[in-house]
C-alpha cells in the first residue's frame, strides 16, 4: 500500500471528520501541496469560516499539515494546508489493526458463549442472562430459545480473513521497500 486508494482516503476522512471533509480533501489532493485556505474556500462556494472549522479538525487527526506564510499587504497570515499520505497510511493500518483485534475477541466470544434470543428477536442473551430471566425475553417477555451463531461465526472469520491477508500483503510490502 504505497500509495492510498481514493477510496480509502475518502472513508478514512469520512470516519475521522464527517462526509464534508472530502471534498475538501479532494480539492487539497488534486491541487497538490500547499493549498490556500482562501482558494479553498472559493473553489467550494463554501463561508471561510466552515472551511477552516473543516480544515482544524481534519489538522486534529494528523490528516493535513499547513504552512503559513504573512501576507505582505494586509499583514495576517494565510495557511496552506497539504495532505499527509504517510500519516493517513499509518491510522488506516491502526484502525485495521484494532478491527482484527475486534473481530478476534468477538470470535472467541462468539465461539466460546452460547446465546438464546426470543421469536422477534428483540436482544441476545448469554446463557448466564437467559438463565436469570428465566429464559423470557426482558424487552417482550416471549420465551427464549438458543440461537444458531454459526452464520455470525462464519462471517466473522470471513472478514478477518481478508483483514488479515490484506494487512500481511501490506507488511510484505512494507518490508520490501525498507529492506
Amino acid at each position: 500500500m504505497d500509495v492510498l486508494e481514493e477510496k480509502e482516503i475518502e472513508n478514512l476522512v469520512s470516519q475521522l471528520t464527517g462526509e464534508e471533509a472530502v471534498n475538501v480533501v479532494k480539492y487539497i489532493l488534486s491541487q497538490g501541496e500547499n493549498v490556500s485556505e482562501f482558494l479553498i474556500a472559493e473553489t467550494l462556494e463554501a463561508p471561510i469560516n466552515h472551511i477552516r472549522n473543516v480544515l482544524y479538525r481534519l489538522q486534529e487527526n494528523n490528516l493535513i499539515t499547513f504552512t503559513r506564510k504573512k501576507d505582505k499587504k494586509k499583514g495576517w497570515y494565510i495557511y496552506y494546508w497539504t495532505f499527509n499520505h504517510p500519516e493517513a497510511k499509518a491510522t488506516i493500518k491502526r484502525m485495521k489493526d484494532s478491527r482484527i483485534e475486534n473481530l478476534r475477541k468477538r470470535l472467541e466470544r462468539e465461539d466460546s458463549s452460547t446465546f438464546y434470543t426470543c421469536a422477534s428477536k428483540c436482544l441476545r442473551m448469554k446463557f448466564d442472562n437467559a438463565l436469570e430471566n428465566n429464559f423470557r425475553c426482558s424487552e417482550c417477555n416471549k420465551i427464549l430459545k438458543e440461537m444458531n451463531n454459526t452464520k455470525i461465526i462464519r462471517e466473522i472469520k470471513k472478514e478477518l480473513s481478508m483483514l488479515e491477508e490484506t494487512s500481511s500483503e501490506e507488511n510484505s510490502t512494507i518490508a520490501e521497500v525498507t529492506a
